[in-house]
């Protein structure tokens, strides 16, 4: 049987069944400012598109990553400096490079949501398999953004 919490008796309350499934779900207010601080992360563009491309593409360095979210290697440093300082990206070293791979945990799982309704159809091609065959499963099996005939598109020209 369902009540109303003590702490909340005095208030007025329609049916208390429902308040005492409202609070049920609230209880863990750690959780739910986690969750709240990683949406807050998601709703800005830049870092929002530095996940997916992590997400679809796989580790980058911070020169790619820039390159593929057309931003300055800069702002990409700094972006990836707060996705670390929130736990959603890890750094590791590949002789002289850093390379940057997203966590997992509720970001995945967020960007998994986010990604079916964002991003654009296309083989991939580090991750896609360059012959022909796709990912199948893990977190790259989702397609990724590839520009139009299997490129992608740069100032520069395309890449093939």
């Amino acid at each position: 049987m369902h009540k109303v919490p003590d702490a909340l008796s005095g208030a007025r309350v329609i049916d208390p069944d429902q308040v005492c499934d409202a609070v049920a779900v609230l209880a863990d207010a750690d959780r739910v400012t986690e969750a709240a601080t990683v949406l807050d992360v998601l709703g800005e563009v830049n870092r929002l598109s530095i996940l997916l491309a992590l997400q679809h593409a796989g580790d980058l360095c911070v020169s790619d990553l820039a390159v593929a979210v057309r931003m300055s290697d800069s702002a990409v440093s700094h972006a990836l400096r707060l996705l670390r300082a929130h736990g959603m990206v890890t750094a590791h070293r590949q002789g002289r490079l850093v390379r940057y791979r997203l966590s997992g945990g509720l970001p995945r799982q967020l960007l998994e949501v986010v990604s079916a309704a964002a991003v654009s159809a296309g083989r991939l091609h580090a991750h896609g398999g360059g012959d022909g065959a796709e990912a199948t499963e893990g977190p790259l099996a989702t397609e990724g953004t590839v520009g139009t005939e299997g490129t992608v598109g740069t100032e520069g020209g395309e890449f093939a």
